[in-house]
């Protein structure tokens, strides 16, 4: 954050204006953090949680919005966690320890010294040096060492790491591979402001050297600028880009949806990288929940990110995605496809599991595991499919399933089986 216009930390001088669209990625970071530990905490055998929690551009930690001031993510990053421990402590009789040590990284000096005075204010003074640790470097100077030290906390490496770069370059895509590679399970939420990529595109003057950082060499350049020819060039650069930073950042799974910024036209993505379908799902579910902020440049089922460069690639976009109209073209979406996805991968001798519905296709869709589910119900209820339980017993009434329920088709389709009009 030190490189940000417009935000600026001095002990004693005026507070930065929080923007609405940074107001939005804090909260879904707020509740993020709260999901992540609800997820690894339903198991009440489980006592114990370590996790890391990696804040790469902190900033000073305080903002201002009007004639009010409000919490930056580190605090409220510190608040969920805050949240969650109290939340198990009544749940748990025995108890529970959340151990979460908290890495706040600015390379401006003003903004951790700032950070640092409003931690001694509010109360964590004590924990500096201790589970919380501040960097004064920039997030690729500092990460080696955060690496290590999340190693040496045990196996399971669990860390979340919150990367909100101001363009797209700040992080380069080997940093990103080498916390996928050298952790067990990280997470990594990447701010990347791809329409900044396309202007430099666009400007036949600009340096294009900084795309190393991001992988792209000469030849990738040369490929992104002809794509300005086609129908629709800005979205199709678009779909480019975010396959290449999945493939490059060795993430299995992600959601590359927009922050929309009021006031703006300018796209802006809110990447989540993770090695887990239920960290992508988890996701999925928080943009779900904060109506008119997101959206998806994209079809509203299954492999709705797909481009055809001879297609108005904005045809069938999803206009405000995450809004209950998107919910229910989604819905209808799925209801389309499962049935065709079903015929070709299960049958009464191979079932296939939730999961693999899923799995395979989670990436490039707004979708999440309850609108399958939904959408599942439907199919059993029509007769269509019957769906059992990895304990055989068939799901008969239920309207959520668990990952490893299978689906099954009928023998004998019904006369108007959606099924059968998909095998014809």
């Amino acid at each position: 954050m030190g490189k940000r216009t417009g935000y600026d930390w001095t002990i004693g001088g005026v507070l930065p204006e929080l923007g609405a669209h940074s107001a939005a990625k804090h909260t879904v970071y707020e509740r993020y953090v709260g999901a992540y530990i609800d997820t690894l905490t339903r198991n009440h055998m489980k006592r114990e949680l370590n996790l890391t929690i990696v804040d790469g551009f902190c900033g000073g930690g305080r903002y201002r919005v009007g004639q009010s001031q409000v919490d930056g993510s580190p605090f409220r990053m510190l608040q969920a966690v805050e949240a969650a421990q109290t939340q198990l402590n009544v749940a748990r009789a025995r108890g529970f320890n959340l151990k979460a040590d908290f890495v706040f990284v600015d390379e401006n000096k003003r903004h951790i010294e700032f950070l640092r005075d409003q931690l001694d204010r509010r109360g964590y003074g004590s924990r500096i040096g201790a589970d919380i640790r501040l960097y004064n470097l920039d997030f690729e100077s500092a990460c080696p060492d955060i690496i290590a030290a999340i190693r040496t906390k045990g196996r399971a490496h669990r860390s979340l790491f919150f990367l909100d770069q101001y363009g797209w370059s700040d992080v380069t895509f080997a940093t990103v591979r080498t916390i996928m590679s050298q952790l067990a399970n990280p997470e990594v939420i990447l701010t990347f402001m791809v329409d900044s990529l396309v202007n430099l595109l666009c400007d036949h003057n600009s340096d294009m050297r900084a795309l190393t950082r991001i992988d792209f060499d000469r030849e990738d350049v040369r490929s992104l600028i002809a794509m300005k020819r086609n129908k629709g060039w800005k979205r199709l650069i678009q779909n480019t880009v975010y396959r290449h930073i999945q493939a490059s950042t060795g993430a299995s799974y992600y959601t590359p949806f927009f922050i929309h910024p009021e006031q703006s036209n300018r796209d802006y993505w809110l990447l989540h990288l993770s090695k887990h379908h239920q960290a992508r799902e988890e996701m999925g579910k928080i943009h779900w929940a904060i109506e008119n902020t997101f959206e998806h440049f994209g079809g509203p089922g299954f492999s709705s990110l797909g481009f055809d460069p001879k297609a108005d690639v904005r045809q069938g976009m999803m206009d405000y995605a995450f809004d209950d109209c998107a919910r229910t073209r989604s819905e209808a979406a799925v209801l389309e496809q499962l049935p065709r996805l079903l015929h070709g991968a299960a049958n009464d001798l191979t079932p296939i599991t939730k999961r693999e519905v899923f799995v395979a296709r989670c990436n490039d869709t707004p979708v999440v595991a309850e609108i399958v589910d939904s959408q599942l119900a439907e199919l059993r209820d029509a007769k269509e499919i019957v769906i059992f339980g990895p304990d055989g017993k068939e799901r008969r009434s239920t309207r959520r399933f668990g990952w490893d329920d299978q689906v099954r088709l009928v023998r004998e389709p019904t006369l108007f089986s959606t099924l059968r009009y998909r095998a014809a």
